[in-house]
């Protein structure tokens, strides 16, 4: 598709800090380019965490804190050394219960990178290759459809509930992947929390209703904008309406003429539910700064063996060597013990749970 009409798009704009956006200064430019006039606009939705600011007319830098927008008490991680199971992924990917506070899942990696934000259609698309291939505003950067263990990740979810009153009831749900298709692997300081999905608690931040038109609500690293699962009419956009890399034409609110942009699709668990490969050119200095963020942890299965990061099932000897090898830096830590009375069932979840650092 033609951009021409984009050029002529003159805007001299200032963004006004919203009452969700954040609270980092932002640079003053003149926007040539429609859709770089769209990340400045006043009306764009970023959490407090998370700083924009404009070097130039077709770059955006952006630094945030990592940390979720919103997140469980609890959260199911992979055991790796002894901890107790407490549930199985589909996958075989053995489970253990964390806190979010005090487990080291609260110590996330800081995200920041420059964006080109004049973007334009390559002649081929790019595999994705793993790891974060975006940033959504609410903070948190979105990987693509697959775990490390090259499973479609929001196919591969496991939940455990135990009692406790420190959810603000009587018990605890705990996830491996949340209701905001979140997560975090690991639960050592340096881990990354991820989307693999839409993320409902931001959309609704930047939609104000869950079945209204989806607005703009993150930026994949080849440029073009993310957006969430509904059509400018409020209709969830099919799967089958877009492209390979889960890109469509169409209009939107900050498009209504109509501009190229990615969908995270609405209830989709299959490999649909997040981009697999890019439309426009990543920049390889981005490239390099987001493949730091990439989850390297291998996983311990059902089976006894453990799956490395590269798919390879192999024993925990093997595995132990692949990491003295190639991470030589990574720590075992573990969780903290449950709080209140728990049931004989969750007794033994207060077990340390060994988690991995470098996610």
């Amino acid at each position: 598709m033609s951009y021409g009409f984009f050029s002529v798009i003159a805007l001299s704009l200032v963004t006004v800090l919203s009452s969700c956006s954040g609270s980092g200064t932002t640079t003053t430019t003149t926007a040539t380019n429609a859709y770089a006039a769209a990340y400045e606009s006043s009306s764009l939705k970023y959490a407090s965490t998370l700083t924009l600011s404009f070097p130039s007319s077709c770059s955006m830098t952006v630094s945030g804190t990592g940390v979720p927008y919103q997140h469980q008490v609890y959260y199911l991680t992979p055991v790796t050394n002894g901890g107790t199971v407490v549930a199985t992924t589909p996958s075989g990917i053995q489970l253990g219960l964390s806190p979010y506070a005090g487990s080291g899942l609260s110590s996330v990696a800081t995200v920041s990178g420059t964006f080109n934000i004049c973007p334009t259609k390559a002649s081929t698309t790019t595999a994705a290759g793993g790891g974060p291939i975006g940033l959504i505003f609410s903070g948190t950067v979105l990987f693509d459809p697959y775990e490390a263990t090259n499973t479609v990740a929001l196919s591969d979810n496991a939940s455990y509930t135990f009692s406790s009153t420190a959810c603000g009831g009587t018990t605890c749900t705990a996830s491996f992947i949340d209701t905001c298709n979140q997560h975090t692997t690991g639960g050592s300081s340096g881990s990354t929390w991820h989307y693999h999905g839409v993320p409902p608690c931001w959309t609704a931040v930047a939609d104000g209703s869950s079945t209204s038109a989806s607005h703009i609500i993150g930026i994949a690293l080849d440029g073009f904008p993310i957006y969430g699962g509904y059509d400018i009419n409020g209709n969830a956009v099919s799967v089958s309406s877009l492209d390979a890399c889960n890109g469509i034409t169409s209009a939107t609110p900050e498009f209504p003429n109509g501009a190229y942009h990615y969908v995270l699709p609405v209830g989709v668990t299959t490999a649909r539910s997040s981009i697999d490969c890019y439309s426009g050119t990543v920049d390889a200095t981005l490239s390099k700064v987001m493949e730091k963020l990439k989850c390297k942890m291998p996983f311990l299965l059902a089976n006894g063996k453990v799956r490395l990061p590269d798919g390879r099932e192999v024993s925990r000897k093997e595995a132990d060597a692949w990491m003295r090898q190639t991470m030589p830096d990574m720590q075992m830590a573990g969780s903290m013990p449950m709080t209140d009375s728990q049931t004989a069932k969750t007794a033994n979840a207060s077990k340390p749970m060994a988690a991995m650092k470098g996610m």
